[in-house]
C-alpha cells in the first residue's frame, strides 16, 4: 500500500470524500422535491459509497505516512462520521514523518497524471447526474 504525503491526500482523497459528502445530499434534496429523477437516488448513493470507501483508503494512506494507527481513522467512521470531517481536515497540515514506514519508502512527489487524477475524482461522479438531467 502507498503511503500518500500531503499533495497526493489533497489530490486524491479529498476529492472523494466532497464527493462522498454532496451526493447524499443531492440525493436528499431529490426526495424532499419530489423531482422526476427519484429512480435514481439509490444509483448516487452507490456512487457515493465508493467514493467514500476511496476517501477512507486514502485518509488510512495518510495515517500511514504520519505515523499514526488507522484504527482511530476506521473507528471514527463507525462511530463519529461528523468528527471524521474534523480529521480530514488535520491530516492535511499533519507534519510527513519520514521515518515512520520501514517497509515502504516516502512517496514521490505527484505528478500531473496524480492532479489530473483527482479532477476526474471530483468531476466524474456528477456524470450520472448531469446525464438524467438531460433525459
Amino acid at each position: 500500500m502507498l503511503r500518500y504525503d500531503r499533495s497526493r491526500y489533497i489530490a486524491l482523497g479529498l476529492p472523494a470524500l466532497l464527493n462522498a459528502l454532496a451526493l447524499p445530499l443531492y440525493a436528499h434534496e431529490i426526495t424532499s422535491t419530489g423531482s422526476s429523477d427519484e429512480y435514481a437516488v439509490p444509483f448516487y448513493l452507490f456512487i457515493a459509497l465508493a467514493c467514500g470507501l476511496f476517501g477512507v483508503s486514502a485518509m488510512i494512506k495518510r495515517c500511514r505516512d504520519i505515523g499514526s494507527s488507522a484504527w482511530g481513522i476506521l473507528l471514527g467512521f463507525l462511530f463519529a462520521p461528523p468528527l471524521m470531517l474534523l480529521v480530514a481536515l488535520v491530516l492535511i497540515f499533519a507534519p510527513s514523518n519520514p521515518a515512520a514506514d520501514q517497509l515502504e519508502a516516502p512517496a514521490l512527489p505527484p505528478t500531473f497524471d496524480i492532479w489530473f487524477t483527482g479532477l476526474l475524482l471530483l468531476v466524474c461522479p456528477w456524470m450520472p447526474v448531469l446525464l438524467v438531467r438531460a433525459l
